[in-house]
């Protein structure tokens, strides 16, 4: 290489270094060569912002799910404890039917707390007693309400079979003074009460024992209820919903017999006492 050709190059070095080497302009920061990512950076930093994403939706669709309706209406339960409701054919099997009828019973109705009543020999002052079941407990919002329902009606469950198990010890079937019991038990508001009755309606106690034989005409029938009622009264349960479970089950395969029966209790469910009686859990 010839003199000219090396000085030639070593002017272009040092031009080189002093550009590579000259000071940025004051107030502004030197241009910055941005670092290069590896893969394995770009696919977590998506898999963050994906998370992120889901996190947000799933907190937009917990924000916009509304909340648990309140459960408002009182319901009563009536469980009959007489020697007409033991099973193996015996009977009408009260513990079966209240088994498959009062968890149902509780959710179609939105019962918010349930009373219990038993039939005995003497109704109204039977010793039989069970604590009110709150079936709408409160609880915060991070509370699982459903999970809570199901546990407390599992509580009524067990309250009722309590009720049955201490009617049974006492014997006798004084269905009208359960029915008075069940009606003040009630609370008085803006909602209906609603009232599971689990019972044959066999009336037989001291003082007055249902024969159907004796109740075959209007005159007689008549004269069957007002003797019933006489020194009773009505039972307070005007414009509650009834729902017999079990009713007049003894009569089912004769005519003759049901018809009689039925005026008699229609008479002082829905004529006397006011009460709206339906059918859903009848049998």
């Amino acid at each position: 290489m010839t003199a000219d050709a090396l000085q030639e190059t070593a002017n272009h070095r040092t031009n080189t270094e002093r550009a590579m080497n000259v000071p940025h302009p004051p107030g502004r920061p030197p241009a910055a060569v941005p670092p290069r990512r590896s893969g394995r950076f770009r696919r977590t930093a998506r898999a963050l912002a994906l998370a992120a994403s889901l996190m947000a939706s799933s907190a937009a669709v917990t924000g916009c799910t509304a909340p648990a309706e309140a459960l408002r209406t009182p319901c009563g339960l009536v469980i009959d404890g007489s020697g007409s409701g033991a099973s193996g054919g015996r009977g009408f099997d009260a513990e079966a039917k209240l088994k498959s009828t009062l968890v149902p019973f509780l959710t179609d109705r939105s019962c918010g707390t349930l009373a219990f009543a038993p039939v005995t020999r003497s109704s109204q002052t039977s010793s039989c007693r069970v604590a009110d079941v709150d079936l709408d407990p409160p609880a915060d919002e991070t509370t699982d309400r459903d999970s809570l329902r199901r546990s407390v009606r599992v509580t009524a469950i067990q309250g009722a079979l309590t009720m049955l198990e201490c009617a049974r010890t006492q014997g006798g079937s004084d269905v009208l003074g359960a029915l008075a019991r069940i009606g003040e038990a009630m609370p008085s508001g803006k909602e209906t009460p609603s009232l599971l009755v689990v019972s044959d309606f066999e009336q037989a106690d001291k003082e007055f024992t249902l024969r159907v034989s004796e109740i075959g005409t209007d005159e007689s029938r008549e004269r069957a209820v007002d003797t019933l009622l006489g020194a009773r009264g009505v039972p307070g349960i005007a414009g509650m919903d009834v729902y017999p479970v079990g009713y007049g089950m003894r009569h089912d395969a004769k005519p003759s017999e049901y018809r009689p029966f039925d005026a008699f209790w229609t008479e002082i469910l829905s004529r006397r006492a006011k009460a709206h009686v339906h059918d859903d859990y009848r049998k």
